[in-house]
This record gives C-alpha cells, structure tokens and sequence, in this order.
C-alpha cells in the first residue's frame, strides 16, 4: 500500500504529524475520521519509505533507545534534557531525527505518549505503556519494565532464530553441490555417453534428461518459482488469504502445537507486562490480541475482550476462547482470584516460551536427520546413477 505523510487535530487542538500506509488517500481520511482526528493535509511520502528500508529501527535499536531513556531519567535529567541529548547521540540516523521530532513536541507541550505515539516505530503496546507511567508519576518504573520486556522478547526470538540457522546452511549447501552436479558434472559425462552411441541403463537416461531439461530450462523454472512465490504473497496481503494462512498455520500438524504455545507465549507476555504497567484492562487485552500475529486466534480472543466488558473476569471468558489449554484458564483463575494477575500473565509467558525453546529443538533434531536423508538420498541417485552408465560402457565389446 502507498505510504502518506498527515497533519491533522484532534477536538483539544493537538497536532498530529504521521507517515502512513493506507489504501489511497480517501481511505486514509476515513481512518483519522474514525479516530476523531480532522485532517488538515495529506501527502504522498516518498522519503521515508526509502529511509527506513535503507536503515530500518529494529527491536534492538529500541531497546538501546529505551535503556538509554531510562538511565538518564533515573540520574535526574528532566525529559525534555534526556531526548535532547539522545537526539545529538544515537547513533542511526533515522532514530536520531525521530527523537529530535519527539523533542520537539515535547517542547511544545505534548506528553511523551503524544509525542512518540506520531511515528510507527514505536508500538502501540510501548506508547500505552508509557501514557500509563505518565498518568501514575512512575515513568522511569514503566520504562525499566519496557526495557525488560524488549530484552526477554529480543533473546527469545534470537535463540529461535539460532536454532534454525543450522538446518538452513544445510539446506543451502546440499542444494547448491545438487545443483553444481546436475549443471556442470553430468553435462561432461552426457557428452562421453554421446560419443559412445551406446544404448543406456534408464537411471542414467533419466538422470541426463533431468540435467539437460535443467540446464536448458533454468530461466524458466527460476522464474516460476518467483512467480509462485510473488502470487501466494500478494495473496498473503488479502484479508481472504492471511485468514487461509493463519488457518492453515494453526491446523497443520508438524506445526500446530509450536505455533499455539508461542502466540499464547507472546499474547501473555504482552497482556502481563501492560497490566502490570497500570495499562487499563480492556486496551491492554485489545493491544495483546494484535501482537498475536494470527487472524484467527485474535478473533477467538473476542469472546475475552466482551467477557470483561460484561463484568464476567478474564477466566471464564478466555476458558470459553478455546484457544488457551486448560492449565492456564486454571492458572488465570487463580491469579484472579489472588489479585495477581500480571504476575500470572508472566509467568505463563515464561513457560510457554521454555516449552517453545524445547520443542523447536525436538523438531530440529528431528529435520537435521532428515534433511540429511533427503539430501544423501539424491546425491546417492546421481552417483549409482552415473556407475552403472560407466559399467554399461566397460562391457562394449570391443
């Protein structure tokens, strides 16, 4: 979608200042309408786009920005100080000049929820955090909780990552020799064969025939797989096609119970730490079902966002969403129950994401063997392949 730059106001008078993507201009008036925003202009932005994709704010940069915040806060730098003397410091950029923006409306007289609430790379689990610590006077407690939830989430998905890296080099290296084979290797022993004039074994005919269709037709086959691949994500973009995705992610069987244990893994971690950051129940439970990453789980969690609305708690309705398993609707209860809910929250997240540490570690020592297998599978045919066509030429009578 085209990405637009607004100015608009808000009924007290406020200025909002944003890039963001939207259908088309028209569209994106109806979604500041929506929000009781009155836009005062609106134009394509062709810079940002550009900016960010060169020098894109990662999770990391946030967590050194808020880490940064925080201690300056807590030695007793008065706010508008501390971003002032980031936006001279940081190092990227682009977060450079956003904190200098952030500075600015703060010098204006915008609270720092407002002011960091303009630009996307700040979510909206961190501005609502940061709008609560300003309404209780606790501001640098909410941060440090920021920082420590930025850091747990950052190593986690790190350590997800590390695992997989592994099974990917494997892949890559055995398809690049496969390839290296069947393009150069082959090819020279498909013209000794030729030059015999001999009748082959059909591995061997096989074999030459896939070699020769790959060197001949590689453009073709490369650019269908990118057509494929082209097709299925702009699919991925549609409403229709995330839901078909989502659905499929969470019914396919290899997967299915890592996917569930790290939404609800991320859902509880989310949901935990805003509560615990005085973020009110039903914004925080609206923000921790986006966060989920999947259509069709944060629709079941409706039934949660209209239980507390009704006054019903949060167990009972997050036992009617049939997403969570029974261990943590009766862990939920007792937290309720205990008046400890954000510290429940937490430390399902905790164990969730543990048993999403083990099982992705089970299930790549289950791929490595396979792959493995696969990969041993398909070199062993190429080989025994081109044996028996040497064998065949040794018994030419002579």
């Amino acid at each position: 979608m085209p990405l637009f730059i607004y100015e608009a106001v808000d009924n007290s008078g406020a200025r909002f200042r944003e890039s963001i993507e939207a259908a088309s201009e028209e569209n994106l008036k109806n979604i500041l309408r929506g929000k009781g925003l009155l836009p005062i202009s609106i134009r394509p932005d062709t810079d940002t786009r550009k900016s960010l994709v060169a020098k894109r704010i990662t999770s990391k940069d946030l967590l050194i920005f808020t880490q940064e915040l925080s201690n300056l806060l807590e030695s007793g730098l008065p706010l508008d100080k501390a971003l002032f003397v980031l936006s001279e410091h940081t190092e990227k950029k682009v977060l450079r000049n956003i904190i200098a923006e952030v500075y600015r409306d703060i010098q204006r007289g915008q609270s720092l929820s407002q002011a960091i609430g303009k630009h996307n790379v700040f979510p909206k689990l961190y501005v609502n955090m940061v709008k609560s610590g300003e309404a209780g006077g606790i501001l640098d407690t909410v941060l440090r909780r920021l920082v420590s939830f930025l850091e747990t989430t950052i190593a986690f998905r790190e350590e997800m990552m590390s695992a997989m890296i592994y099974p990917l080099l494997l892949s890559l290296v055995g398809g690049l020799a496969i390839a290296v084979l069947m393009l150069y290797v082959i090819p020279e022993f498909s013209k000794i064969f030729e030059d015999m004039g001999q009748a082959l074994p059909l591995p061997t005919m096989l074999l030459m025939k896939m070699s020769k269709g790959l060197a001949s037709y590689w453009w073709a086959i490369g650019g269908i797989i990118t057509g494929v691949i082209v097709l299925l994500r702009a699919y991925a973009k549609t409403s229709e096609g995330k839901t078909f995705i989502d659905t499929l992610k969470i019914k396919f069987p290899l997967i299915r119970k890592l996917i569930i244990r790290l939404m609800i893994a991320r859902f509880s971690r989310t949901l935990g730490t805003m509560l615990q950051s005085g973020v009110p129940v039903l914004e925080a439970i609206r923000i921790s079902r986006e966060v989920v990453g999947n259509e069709v789980i944060s629709s079941r969690l409706d039934v949660l966002e209209d239980g507390v609305r009704r006054g019903r708690g949060i167990a009972a309705p997050l036992r009617d969403s049939g997403v969570f398993p029974p261990v943590v609707t009766q862990m939920v209860a007792v937290g309720e129950e205990a008046g400890r809910l954000e510290e429940t929250f937490l430390l399902i997240a905790d164990r969730f994401e543990t048993e999403s540490r083990s099982l992705i570690k089970r299930l790549v020592s289950l791929f490595e063997p396979a792959l493995i297998l696969i990969m041993g599978l398909i070199v062993g045919f190429i080989v025994i392949s081109m044996l028996i066509g040497i064998f065949s030429i040794n018994e030419i009578p002579l």
